[in-house]
């Protein structure tokens, strides 16, 4: 369980990442990311301790077009592999997409380290000398968090070649399987589908992904073990299927990168019809996962986002921040609040399933609305999956979205931001979300110091 986890007593963040740039820690700009790893100092043997870290490069480059055909061999050098660069982001490189290596191989401005907060542990005493097998000067992180007085440290040193940053451990798995084979030379940018048997095994979940925009699989640790997950959806509206991830899956699309690492997986990706650099970014931690989608479209009447279960998933109940008790999931319709509540829970002896959502964005006066429908008769089709509603739960963005696609000027951002915590079903959901759901808010801060 989670709990386990709990080793330290510095910081309770079981589930919470520390992701930070090259920006963030000038003076472990340079290294080999290969070299680098992380401490923390355990008072009780008065001696250091290895966690993973984990180095993800980045690069600025351009999107390129989409290929004509899917003979259409692609190159290195755009997201697409075809065409000029046009716009240009800040993507994860990944040798094995288009996208390729990051030209600068060392820890530079642009790139990630990425370490769990539990990891972290008290301060080094004065006079601790560098771990074994590393080179000084090193780093000292200190993350406080930001809903409390607790502080935790980090270090970071430079280690022998040879050094291995993961510390032996692999905290989560992301295996990225075509069915069609090498991503490089099978996959149809041009026009789909694309199946897929992609996988990721983590302490707290397992997850499946059937086609690019298909997140179809959710077993939670700890339960009966059973997958309670039809899709994560997303379409203009509850009842209009002109667009929505089966239409995004059977035409234009790429891979950004698909990163397996000690500490994340990452699963990035874009196309959607008309939008063809839209672009959704799952992260993998242990024990929850986070899931960025960048809307990079032409003016568009409405857009929703909710993740439907299935009927494995009878039985359950649904709570949140805005709704007094609860609803069963059943298969028959409820009346939930409309306004979009800060958390959201279903539990039952299935798992626990905590979310959040919030959206960052340049567009003023949106109008929002929660989503709550659990009906095996629905007055119209579902887009795709299993034709019944089982406590499928989300958010609406209605009223109209200007154009989000920076190939056209003027153009707006819209970022949506969600988080999910799968957690074993023994556990209060009602009195774990919202101290969960402040702590996402609160954050944690970061100051280094030479070591």
């Amino acid at each position: 369980s989670s709990c386990d986890y709990f080793y330290t007593p510095f910081l309770n963040r079981v589930d919470a990442p520390v992701v930070l740039t090259g920006a963030d820690i000038p003076l472990a700009q340079g290294i080999d990311p290969d070299r680098g790893v992380g401490y923390r100092w355990d008072a009780e043997a008065s001696d250091w301790v290895q966690i993973p870290i984990q180095v993800d490069e980045r690069h600025v480059i351009g999107f390129g077009s989409v290929p004509g055909n899917n003979a259409n061999a692609g190159v290195v050098g755009t997201v697409y592999g075809n065409g000029a660069p046009g716009v240009t982001a800040l993507q994860y490189s990944d040798p094995n997409t288009f996208v390729g290596a990051d030209p600068d191989t060392t820890f530079d401005a642009n790139d990630e380290l990425a370490f769990m907060a539990r990891d972290a542990g008290p301060q080094a005493p004065n006079g601790a000398t560098p771990p074994a097998g590393t080179s000084g000067p090193g780093l000292e992180l200190t993350i406080a968090d930001g809903g409390t007085s607790d502080e935790g440290f980090v270090y970071l040193f430079v280690g022998d070649v040879g050094a291995d940053p993961s510390a032996g451990f692999d905290y989560v798995d992301y295996d990225f399987s075509l069915d069609s084979g090498d991503y490089m030379t099978t996959y149809r940018r041009a026009d789909g589908p694309n199946p897929e048997s992609s996988t990721v095994t983590a302490a707290g979940y397992t997850l499946g992904f059937s086609d690019r925009w298909f997140h179809d699989d959710l077993v939670i640790s700890g339960g009966s073990e059973v997958d309670i997950l039809d899709g994560h959806k997303s379409q203009f509206s509850l009842f209009t299927c002109v667009r929505s991830n089966l239409t995004f899956a059977n035409q234009h699309g790429a891979f950004v990168a698909n990163i397996d690492g000690p500490v994340r997986g990452i699963r990035s990706y874009i196309g959607a019809n008309s939008g063809p650099l839209t672009q959704r970014t799952f992260t993998f931690y242990s024990d929850r996962y986070e899931i960025e989608t960048d809307l990079r479209v032409h003016a568009i009447p409405s857009i929703m986002s909710f993740v439907d279960l299935n009927s494995a998933a009878t039985g359950m109940v649904y709570g949140s921040s805005d709704l007094s008790g609860t609803v069963t999931v059943d298969g028959s319709p409820d009346s939930v609040p409309s306004s979009v509540p800060d958390w959201s829970y279903v539990t039952g002896t299935q798992g626990t399933l905590l979310a959040t959502a919030t959206i960052e964005t340049s567009i003023g006066g949106l109008g929002t609305s929660t989503l709550f429908l659990d009906d095996t008769t629905p007055p119209s089709p579902e887009c795709w999956g299993d034709g019944d509603y089982y406590g499928a739960q989300g958010v609406s963005i209605t009223g109209g979205l200007p154009n989000t696609d920076p190939r056209f000027a003027p153009f707006a951002s819209f970022v949506s931001r969600e988080v999910m915590l799968p957690m074993h079903p023994g556990v209060n959901a009602a009195a774990w979300a919202p101290v969960w759901h402040a702590a996402i808010v609160n954050g944690v801060s970061v100051t280094s110091s030479p070591f």
